[in-house]
């Protein structure tokens, strides 16, 4: 099955060396050539010494099996650990698209929300996140989201994750949304889920 990579990453430096902008160019079409798919980043607003990486991949086993420990992932990894650490990275139960035109990356300012979700809500979570879309497709100015459930099983918490990116021309435009009447049913997310985090970020290409 087809699946999304999404990884966390942290510059040690809020402005990146020319050196460094290029080993990212020079990783993210390697990444790409590799598995078939687009690679893209995107920079977080509210720090922008974090960012994401956003791939695909025909499965799970194909990306940790077979490309993270082959030699040019590992040699360019190498060249970047002076100044990025990998966070964490997971994948997604969600076909990874072929183009910025099918997702929200193109938008403006991108909202990257995550929701924690107990296991025994997975379902009641589903029902509620199907019956808030319509809301979110009238007010998000792209593609209206691009999501799916975690994969990787994060050791550490019982809960599920659910990881959903959407695209705004501004990131007022998604506080109007929040505050809306409109939205009403969408926001029960909110109390189905045991805990939300949201960032907001911007496609980074490093030129």
């Amino acid at each position: 099955m087809a699946v999304t990579e999404i990884a966390f990453l942290h510059l040690k430096v809020r402005q990146p060396s020319t050196a460094t902008k290029t080993g990212l160019r020079e990783a993210q079409q390697a990444q790409s050539k590799y598995s078939g798919y687009p690679v893209h980043f995107l920079r977080q607003v509210e720090d922008p010494s974090y960012f994401y990486l956003l791939g695909g991949w025909e499965s799970v086993a194909i990306h940790g099996g077979e490309w993270i420990t082959s030699e040019i992932n590992q040699r360019l990894l190498g060249k970047l650990q002076v100044d990025m650490d990998v966070e964490w990275m997971f994948h997604l139960d969600v076909p990874p698209s072929g183009s910025l035109s099918n997702t929200p990356l193109q938008a403006p300012v991108v909202m990257l929300s995550r929701y924690f979700v107990n296991p025994s809500k997975k379902a009641k979570f589903d029902h509620v996140f199907a019956a808030g879309i319509p809301a979110l497709e009238a007010s998000t100015c792209v593609s209206p989201y691009f999501g799916g459930w975690r994969i990787d099983k994060d050791m550490e918490s019982e809960n599920e994750e659910f990881v959903v990116l959407t695209g705004w021309k501004a990131i007022e435009d998604f506080h109007n949304f929040s505050e809306s009447m409109a939205t009403e049913q969408f926001m029960v997310i909110q109390t189905v889920a045991t805990r939300v985090e949201t960032k907001h970020l911007r496609l980074e290409k490093w030129e």
